[in-house]
C-alpha cells in the first residue's frame, strides 16, 4: 500500500511581510468594480454634512463602499457589517483594514446618508447614463409591498379608535351629569358654591380643567365620596382620550397604522408565514427601470399604484433630471388624474388602463350592456342602449382624488327601462339605467390604447415584465430582502436606496 502524505499545516506560520490583501482579490471580482463606481461618485453632499473639529472621522466614502458591498452580499445589520470588517478579506480590503463599530456603521446610515442617499443615487445614475449602460428614454413603473419591520399583530385601526373615542365621549358625558347632580344635593346641604360649568367640550384637556376645579372643592361636598369615585372615573376617561388623540395622529389621515413603526401601514401581502394573503405592516416601493437598472424609486404609505403615481414619477424627475420620453406601466396605473399628468408633461403614454387586457376576452365581448356599447347621440346629447331606449342628460358629477385632481363626470340617466326585456341584463336593481361618463378620460384612454397597440407599445409591453418584474425577483428573491430592517419612513426610504445602487452597480459588473 502507497504510503497516504498530508500537505504541512501552516495556519501558525509565520510571514515574513504580511501580504497585499488586494493580491489576494481577482481583477474581475465584483469587489472592484464597487470600488471603482463608488470612488467616481459626486459625495460632496454627503460631506456637507460633517462639521467638522473634534476627532478624526472615517471616510463616508469608504463607509459608503462597505455599506454598499453589505447589500449586495445580503449583509444587511450593521452588527454582521461589523463582524465582517474583521474576518472576510473584501471587506477588509474595501476599509483598508478599519474596523468602524456596529454604532459608527449605523449612524453613518441612519444619520448621515438619511440626508444624501438621493444624491448619491443620482450619482450612480449619471454613471450609468456616462457609461452607455441606460439612456433614460423608456422607463418601466411598478411596485410591490415590503415588510416593515415592526409587530405583524400591533395595529391601530381608524375606525376602531374613532368607535371608542366616541364611546369613551358618551361615558364622560354621563359622568359630568352625575357630577353635576351630586354637586347641586352637597350644595344644599352645606351651602357651597356651584363648581363652573365645563365648556361642553368633551377632550381629554377639557376633563382634566373640570377635575382640577372638582379636586378644589371636593373636600366641602364630598363627604359621602359618591363624587370622588366619579372623578376617578374621569381621569381614567381622560387617559384613554389622550391616548386614542395619540393613535389620531400617528394614523395621520390613513386607515392603520403599526404601533412598532408608526409610519408603516397595512397591506394585504402576497407572501407571509401563514401562506395566505395577511394584512402585514408594510410600506409600498416603487421603481423605475431600463435594462434593469434602477433609475427612480419611492417608498409610500399609500397602498394603491395610482395614488402615489404623480408624486414618484417626481421623484424620478429629480432622481434624473429630467422625465423620461415614455413610460410603460401595467393597469394599476391608470386614472385620469395620472392619463392627465403624463398628457401635461408630453411623456408617451404607454400606461395601461384597467379594462385593457379585459377587452380582449371573449366574456367582454359578449357583454352587450357595458356603457361602452352605448352609442352617443351628440344633436340631442343623449345615449342610446342597444335595446334603442336613450338616456338623457341628468347632471355633471364632480370628484376630488387624495391628490386634489379634479374631474367631472356626466351623468345620463333612461327614463323609461320597465317592460323591457333586457333589464334584468343592464339595470341593477329596480332603478333605471344610469351611466356616468367623462369625455377626457375617454379621450385618453383611446390615446393609450392606440400606443400600446403599436408596434412600438407591444414591444414595450411584452419588455415590461422582464424588465422591471425581473429586478424585484433579484431584490426579493435572489437577495431575500422581504423585509425592512429599519424603522420609520425616512430610514427605511434611505435603506431602499441603498438596495437600488447596489443593485445597479452588481448589475453593471454583471
Amino acid at each position: 500500500m502507497a504510503k497516504v502524505v498530508f500537505k504541512k499545516d501552516k495556519s501558525n506560520q509565520l510571514m515574513l511581510l504580511p501580504p497585499d490583501l488586494g493580491s489576494l482579490i481577482p481583477e474581475d471580482h465584483l469587489v472592484r468594480t464597487v470600488d471603482k463606481v463608488v470612488n467616481e461618485l459626486k459625495l460632496s453632499p454627503l460631506f456637507d454634512t460633517y462639521k467638522g473639529g473634534g476627532a478624526s472621522s472615517y471616510s463616508p466614502r469608504m463607509l459608503l463602499k462597505v455599506l454598499t458591498y453589505g447589500y449586495i452580499e445580503k449583509t444587511y445589520t450593521s452588527r454582521r457589517l461589523a463582524k465582517a470588517l474583521k474576518e472576510n478579506i473584501y471587506f477588509m480590503w474595501l476599509s483598508g483594514m478599519s474596523t468602524p463599530d456596529f454604532t459608527t456603521i449605523n449612524n453613518f446610515r441612519s444619520k448621515r446618508l438619511k440626508e444624501s442617499v438621493d444624491d448619491v443615487f443620482s450619482s450612480v445614475v449619471e454613471v450609468l447614463v456616462q457609461g452607455g449602460y441606460v439612456k433614460a428614454e423608456n422607463i418601466f413603473v411598478d411596485g410591490t409591498k415590503i415588510e416593515a419591520n415592526a409587530n405583524r399583530y400591533s395595529y391601530v385601526w381608524k375606525k376602531n379608535v374613532e368607535r371608542q373615542e366616541l364611546m369613551t365621549k358618551e361615558r364622560v358625558k354621563k359622568l359630568l351629569s352625575h357630577i353635576e347632580e351630586l354637586q347641586k344635593a352637597e350644595n344644599a346641604e352645606y351651602g357651597t358654591h356651584d363648581l363652573e360649568e365645563y365648556e361642553g367640550k368633551v377632550s381629554a384637556e377639557e376633563i382634566d380643567k373640570v377635575v382640577a376645579k372638582i379636586n378644589e372643592k371636593i373636600s366641602q361636598w364630598a363627604k359621602s365620596r359618591k363624587a370622588s369615585s366619579d372623578v376617578t372615573k374621569l381621569k381614567n376617561e381622560a387617559s384613554k382620550l389622550k391616548k386614542y388623540q395619540k393613535q389620531k395622529g400617528m394614523l395621520g389621515g390613513r386607515n392603520s397604522c403599526s404601533k412598532t413603526d408608526n409610519d408603516a401601514t397595512f397591506f394585504k401581502m402576497k407572501e407571509d408565514h401563514h401562506g395566505m394573503s395577511q394584512l402585514k405592516p408594510g410600506y409600498n416601493v416603487q421603481i423605475a427601470t431600463e435594462n434593469q437598472f434602477i433609475l427612480g424609486y419611492g417608498v409610500y404609505q399609500k397602498a394603491a399604484d395610482t395614488s402615489v403615481f404623480i408624486p414618484f414619477m417626481e421623484r424620478v424627475k429629480s432622481q434624473l433630471s429630467k422625465l423620461p420620453d415614455n413610460v410603460t406601466t401595467d393597469a394599476g396605473y391608470g386614472s385620469e388624474e395620472n392619463y392627465d399628468y403624463i398628457t401635461r408633461n408630453n411623456i408617451g403614454n404607454y400606461v395601461k388602463y384597467n379594462n385593457f387586457d379585459y377587452e380582449k376576452t371573449k366574456e367582454y365581448k359578449n357583454r352587450n350592456f357595458i356603457s361602452n356599447r352605448f352609442i352617443y347621440n351628440q344633436d340631442n346629447d343623449t345615449y342610446v342602449c342597444p335595446s334603442g331606449k336613450e338616456l338623457a342628460f341628468e347632471y355633471i358629477k364632480k370628484t376630488k382624488t387624495e391628490n386634489g385632481y379634479r374631474s367631472e363626470r356626466m351623468v345620463y340617466r333612461s327614463r323609461r327601462c320597465e317592460g323591457c326585456q333586457y333589464k334584468e341584463k343592464c339595470c341593477r336593481g329596480s332603478k333605471n339605467r344610469t351611466v356616468e361618463i367623462s369625455p377626457k378620460l375617454i379621450e385618453y384612454k383611446n390615446t393609450a390604447r392606440q400606443n400600446l397597440e403599436s408596434d412600438t407599445g407591444k414591444k414595450l409591453r411584452s419588455q415590461r415584465g422582464v424588465d422591471v418584474e425581473s429586478v424585484f425577483g433579484q431584490i426579493k428573491h435572489n437577495n431575500q430582502f422581504r423585509r425592512f430592517y429599519t424603522r420609520g419612513l425616512k430610514k427605511v426610504s434611505t435603506e431602499w436606496g441603498l438596495l437600488s445602487i447596489a443593485h445597479n452597480i452588481k448589475k453593471m459588473a454583471n
